[in-house]
C-alpha cells in the first residue's frame, strides 16, 4: 500500500475522482520513500511519500521509460488504454474539464502536448485550465507560446488572447491585463462586451492598489457568504521591511513616514487558503505536527497541499514561501523580504516537478506563520466552530508580535487588512498580536505565545512580569470566574481580589480588568440599577484611557470646553489599548447608547455615544457608518445614527 501526501487534486477528492489521477496500470517511481510497518500480525507495510515532487508518473510520454519492457507486458491487466492521438487526449481533457476535475484535465492535455508538442488546441485548453486551478502563470505561458506561432487560426487566437489577459490579470498585472483586453476587443469585436467588464475590474484594482480605496461593505458581505475568496488588489502604505537582528526572523515592519491612528497599511491576499465548505461533503483531515508536536485537523491540516498545489503550477512563487521564517533550527531567511514580480515560468508537463518541492520547510513555514483569517467580530455570544479557516500571508507574516499591538489585523475572506491603532512615528516598528481572540491575562497569553517566542517584550507583559509569577497566575484564576458573577456584590469583591493582584496601580486597565468592570456594568443593567450601570460602564472607558467628555446621566448635556469635539461623548483621542480592546470598547459605547434610549428616551446622549461607537469602529475598521451598520446594527436600525 502506498500513502501520498501534499498531492495536488487529493483535498476532498472523490474516489471516481482519484481513479482519473491514478487510473489502473499507473506506474509510479517514488523517490525517498518512506517504509512503514507495524508489529500487528495482520498489518501491511506501507510506503509513505510526503513531498509531491517525489512522485514520478512512468508514463509512455516520460524519457524514463524509453527502453523498459516489462515482463508482464506494456499494460496491467484490466487497465484502460490511454489514448494514442491528439484527439484522444483532448477528449478525455475536455471530459474531465467539464466534470470539473482540473487536475485531471491538465494532466490529460499534458499528456497529449508530450506526444503533439504542435498542438495549440491542447495548449490553449490546457491555459483555460490552468486559470480554473488558479495557475494564472503557467496560463499565461501557454497563451504566449500559442500566439507565437505563424498563422495561428482566428478560432484559436481570440482564446489565446483572451486567456492571456485573463493570465495577466490572475497575475495582478493589472495595467496589462487591461491593454490585452482592449487588444483582444478590438481584434474581435463579439467579444468587446465581456472584455469592457474586464477592463472595468482591471482599473478597479488598480485603484486599488495605488490608493487603498476599497469597498469595504462589499467586501465584508461577500466574506459572510460562501464565495469567501475575494476579488481585490494587494496595496502596501507607508511601511517597509527591514532587517532587526533581535528579532526572532530578523526582520520587522517599520514605518517609511509618520503614520496616523486609522491609518490603512496593508491589504494581503493570501498565498493559500482553507474554508470549512471547500470539500463538498465536508472531510476530517488530520495530522501531526512535529515542529510544535500538536494534532492539527480540517483546514490546518490542509494548507500544506495547497501551499504544493500553488507551486506546481507557479515554480518560481516557490522562493515567496521557504524566504519566510522556518524556526530556530533552520538557517534564517534572507535579511529583507522581496514581493516583485516572479518570473513567469511555463509548466510544460503538469506534476512533473523539474525543482523539487522541500515539504519539510513548507511544513515548517506553516508551523510558524499561518493564520486563522478571522473577521469581524459579531454581536452576541461566540459560537464553537468544529473546524476554522487557515491561510498563508505573505507580507504580514513579517510583521513581529506584541501583546498591545499599534497594529490591528481583521479578515474579509481570504483578505488581510492591517491598520495603525495608535500613531506610529516615522522608522518605528508595527506589530500585531498573534494570538488571536479575545485578550487574556499575562499566564495565557505566554501559553499561547509559547511556540512563537520564549518572552514577549511588550509594555504590557513587562509590567505583568514586575507584579511576580504568584500574582499572574492568581489573576488568571480569578479572571476565568468573572463570568460567574451573578450579583453585583461578587463583581465588586471580584474584582477587589483582581485589583490586589497588581503590584501598582497602572494608569490604564489592561483587558482583565476593563471585562471585570464591564461585567459588573452588565450585572447592574440586568438587575435594573441604571444608574449604576451608567457610571459603572463611563467609567470602564475612563479607565482604559478614553477622555470622556459627558459623563452626565440626565440633564443638561455637560461638555469640557477643553476638549474640542464633534458631538460625540469622547474625545477624539485612541486610548492605548484598542489595537486589543477595541471591539470591546465599540461594545460600551453601544451599551449606553441603548441605554440612554431605551430607559431614558434620551436621543441626543444615545446619538452621542452611538457616534463614539461609529468613530471607534471607523478607526479600527474603517468603512464609515455603512461598515458599521452592517456589521453591528439590525436592519431596522440602520440609517438611524448619523455618520461623525
Amino acid at each position: 500500500m502506498i500513502s501520498l501526501y501534499n498531492y495536488p487534486g487529493t483535498i476532498g477528492a472523490k474516489t471516481e475522482v482519484l481513479d482519473t489521477l491514478f487510473p489502473l496500470g499507473t506506474v509510479l517511481v517514488i523517490k525517498e520513500p518512506t517504509l512503514k510497518t507495524s508489529m500487528a500480525a495482520d498489518s501491511v507495510p506501507n510506503v509513505r511519500v510526503d513531498c509531491p515532487s517525489d512522485v514520478i508518473r512512468l508514463t509512455a510520454e516520460n524519457p524514463l521509460s524509453s527502453g523498459i519492457e516489462w515482463r508482464t507486458g506494456e499494460r496491467v491487466p484490466l487497465a484502460p488504454e490511454p489514448p494514442r492521438t491528439e484527439d484522444g487526449w483532448k477528449a478525455l481533457g475536455n471530459k474531465y474539464f467539464q466534470s470539473e476535475w482540473f487536475t485531471s484535465a491538465a494532466i490529460a492535455y499534458s499528456r497529449g502536448l508530450a506526444r503533439t508538442p504542435s498542438s495549440q488546441v491542447l495548449r490553449l485548453n490546457r491555459a483555460m485550465t490552468y486559470l480554473k486551478l488558479g495557475h494564472a502563470g503557467a496560463a499565461l505561458s501557454d497563451c504566449t507560446h500559442a500566439l507565437a506561432q505563424k498563422e495561428l487560426p482566428s478560432s484559436l487566437r481570440v482564446k489565446a488572447l483572451y486567456r492571456k489577459a485573463q493570465g495577466l490579470y490572475g497575475l495582478g498585472q493589472w495595467e496589462e491585463a487591461e491593454m490585452a483586453f482592449e487588444t483582444t476587443a478590438s481584434e474581435f469585436p463579439p467579444e468587446a462586451g465581456s472584455c469592457k467588464t474586464w477592463v472595468k475590474k482591471c482599473r478597479q484594482r488598480r485603484q486599488e492598489k495605488e490608493t487603498g480605496s476599497y469597498n469595504w461593505l462589499e467586501m465584508y458581505t461577500a466574506s459572510l457568504s460562501k464565495a469567501r475568496r475575494l476579488d481585490v488588489a494587494d496595496y502596501k502604505g507607508d511601511i517597509e521591511v527591514v532587517e532587526l537582528p533581535t528579532r526572532g526572523g530578523a526582520r520587522g515592519v517599520v514605518a517609511t513616514k509618520d503614520i496616523i491612528a486609522g491609518q490603512l497599511l496593508l491589504v494581503s491576499k493570501a498565498f493559500v487558503s482553507a474554508f470549512p465548505d471547500d470539500c463538498d461533503p465536508p472531510e476530517i483531515f488530520l495530522i501531526q505536527n512535529l515542529v510544535n508536536m500538536t494534532a492539527k485537523y480540517g483546514c490546518g491540516a490542509s494548507l500544506g497541499t495547497k501551499v504544493a498545489e500553488r507551486i506546481a503550477g507557479d515554480p518560481a512563487c516557490a522562493r515567496l514561501v521557504y524566504d519566510l521564517y522556518a524556526g530556530p533550527t533552520l538557517p534564517p531567511p534572507p535579511s529583507t523580504y522581496l514581493l516583485e514580480r516572479v518570473p513567469v515560468l511555463g509548466v510544460q508537463n503538469y506534476l512533473e516537478f523539474e525543482t523539487p518541492v522541500d515539504i519539510a520547510r513548507i511544513e515548517r513555514v506553516l508551523s510558524f506563520n499561518a493564520f486563522r483569517p478571522t473577521g469581524l467580530p459579531l454581536p452576541g455570544p461566540s459560537q464553537e466552530e468544529s473546524d476554522h479557516p487557515s491561510a498563508l500571508f505573505l507580507l504580514p507574516s513579517l510583521f513581529n508580535h506584541s501583546c498591545n499591538p499599534n497594529v490591528a489585523a481583521v479578515c474579509y475572506g481570504d483578505v488581510m487588512v492591517l491598520r495603525a491603532m495608535r500613531d506610529i512615528p516615522k522608522g518605528s516598528e508595527a506589530f500585531f498580536s498573534y494570538r488571536q481572540g479575545d485578550p487574556a491575562s499575562f499566564i495565557k497569553r505566554q501559553e499561547g505565545l509559547r511556540h512563537h517566542l520564549d518572552k514577549c517584550p511588550c509594555d504590557l507583559c513587562t509590567l505583568d512580569r514586575a507584579d511576580g509569577e504568584a500574582a499572574c497566575k492568581r489573576r488568571k484564576t480569578l479572571e476565568g470566574k468573572i463570568s460567574s458573577w451573578d450579583t453585583v456584590d461578587k463583581a465588586r469583591r471580584g474584582i477587589q481580589n483582581l485589583e490586589q493582584t497588581y503590584k501598582k496601580r497602572r494608569s490604564h486597565h489592561d483587558p482583565t480588568m476593563t471585562h471585570a468592570y464591564f461585567h459588573l456594568a452588565q450585572v447592574q443593567q440586568k438587575q435594573g440599577d441604571f444608574m449604576g450601570f451608567f457610571h459603572s460602564a463611563i467609567s470602564t472607558l475612563q479607565q482604559a484611557g478614553l477622555a470622556i467628555i459627558d459623563k452626565s446621566v440626565k440633564g443638561s448635556i455637560r461638555a469640557d470646553p477643553h476638549l474640542v469635539t464633534d458631538d460625540i461623548s469622547i474625545r477624539k483621542t485612541v486610548p492605548p489599548m484598542l489595537g486589543i480592546m477595541g471591539d470591546t470598547y465599540i461594545q460600551i459605547c453601544i451599551a449606553l447608547s441603548n441605554a440612554f434610549d431605551e430607559h431614558y428616551g434620551d436621543d441626543r446622549r444615545s446619538n452621542r455615544w452611538a457616534g463614539a461607537a461609529v468613530w471607534l469602529h471607523n478607526i479600527q475598521y474603517g468603512g464609515g457608518i455603512d461598515l458599521f451598520n452592517a456589521h453591528l446594527l439590525d436592519p431596522e436600525l440602520r440609517g438611524k445614527i448619523p455618520l461623525y
